[in-house]
Formats: structure tokens, C-alpha cells, sequence
């Protein structure tokens, strides 16, 4: 960069070269274009992550479940109980066999599964024990 310089002995206007500014617009420069590329790159990262609808299939038919939480504490880890012995399937096979009705949800209850079904339009829950497979309605 040049600047306008005022040279007393001659009277003349001399152009001085300004080291000083040539280092302040390169340092603009390449901070901006640092600035640009983490601006993309996060960009890029997010949508990377970002669940596909459209890809991999009908995603619709999966039914996801939430892990149940800590008390009172949405935020809170999921609560590690053991695992029932009776599988998912199996609890909701006995459900099925012994209450008529459609079958809402089925969750883990710690070592049980709480199945909530609807009859005829009267919605309740239904526990199955995860080690024996007893199936007993809930009190509402």
C-alpha cells in the first residue's frame, strides 16, 4: 500500500510505501477467511449429522421407544435396572392373548413392560412381569 508523502525540501508529494498497513490488511484477510472456512465447515458437520429421511428406506415403519429416565428428571441418565427375560415381543404376544384390543405402546418399566392398550375406545395399562411373564391389568 502507498501513502501520500510531503516532502519539505523539494515541495513535492512523494508516495511512500506503508509497510504497516500492508501487514493490517493481510491480518484482516486471512482472519476473514478463517472465519469463513470454520462458518462452512461447521455447516457441513451439521448436516452430516442430520437424520435423512429419504435414505436408507421407510424409516416410518420402526417404532422407537424413549429409555425411561431418572425420577422427576427429564435430563436425567437413563435408569439402568436389569434387563427383563422376557423379550419385547414376547410380552407383547401375551398381552395380545390375553385382552382384546389394539396395542398403543410397549416400554420398559425397569424389569418389567408396560404395555398400554386400547379397547373399544377405554385406554389402560397392562404390566408384564419381565422374569415370569405374569400380565396383570394396572390400577388406573
Amino acid at each position: 500500500m502507498w501513502s501520500p508523502y510531503f516532502n519539505p525540501e523539494n515541495n513535492e508529494i512523494n508516495k511512500v510505501r506503508n509497510p504497516g498497513k500492508d501487514i493490517k490488511d493481510t491480518v484482516g484477510k486471512t482472519m476473514m477467511a478463517t472465519l469463513m472456512l470454520g462458518l462452512v465447515l461447521s455447516v457441513s458437520l451439521a448436516a452430516a449429522q442430520s437424520p435423512r429421511e429419504g435414505a436408507g428406506g421407510a424409516r416410518g415403519s420402526e417404532q422407537q421407544i424413549p429409555a425411561p429416565r431418572g425420577p422427576g428428571n427429564n435430563l436425567a441418565p437413563p435408569i439402568q435396572d436389569a434387563a427383563p427375560a422376557i423379550s419385547r415381543q414376547q410380552a407383547l404376544n401375551r398381552v395380545r392373548d390375553s385382552f382384546q384390543g389394539r396395542v398403543l405402546s410397549v416400554r420398559s418399566d425397569g424389569s418389567n413392560w408396560r404395555v398400554r392398550v386400547d379397547q373399544n375406545g377405554t385406554v389402560f395399562n397392562v404390566s408384564v412381569d419381565g422374569r415370569t411373564g405374569e400380565v396383570n391389568r394396572s390400577p388406573e
